[in-house]
């Protein structure tokens, strides 16, 4: 675990990621799977198999969505996030300058946000804080910061966003 606490608080929302982009390297092998072993479909079988062209499509989606994974996970997992947090926790004339256009200003700083992340901070007296949301369908997120950094993930297992996305029956058989 990193010594920086906004690091470390970012590192446990990271592994949920790294855990749906597990699950999405695995449909993209099955669906790797479907494609080169399509088997034919038989009178007797009571739904036909998903067509190449909707295999293919489903591949691509999957791919897209590992790309976008692999590039939030890369960001996120990049030290200066962490470094940068807590300097604005700990100055609040920087946390100004950085609520006035947060994607800017982490620009000047060598980080690049996607352009469908929204970040939307407040100061007030002592206190900082930071919504941050991505507009991106394949990895919606909305999560909060705070000088003290980011909350613990729910500790419910919930199902993979992916796993409702690609059905079962899309999946490897």
């Amino acid at each position: 675990m990193p010594d920086n606490p906004h690091q470390a608080t970012l590192e446990r929302l990271l592994e949920l990621h790294r855990g749906d982009l597990a699950d999405l390297y695995e449909q993209a092998r099955a669906l790797r799977e479907l494609l080169r072993r399509r088997p034919p479909w038989l009178d007797t079988q009571p739904k036909r198999p998903p067509s190449r062209s909707v295999l293919q499509r489903d591949l691509a989606g999957v791919e897209r969505s590992i790309a976008k994974h692999e590039q939030i996970i890369g960001l996120g997992a990049d030290g200066r996030v962490g470094d940068l947090l807590r300097t604005v926790a700990d100055d609040r004339e920087l946390a100004r300058e950085a609520a006035e256009d947060p994607a800017a200003f982490a620009a000047r700083h060598g980080l690049e946000l996607p352009d469908t992340m929204v970040i939307s901070m407040l100061v007030t007296g002592r206190d900082v804080s930071a919504r941050i949301s991505n507009f991106d369908p394949d990895i919606p997120f909305d999560i909060t910061w705070t000088q003290d950094g980011f909350p613990a993930p729910p500790e419910a297992d919930r199902p993979s966003e992916r796993a409702m996305r690609f059905p079962p029956a899309q999946q490897a058989q």
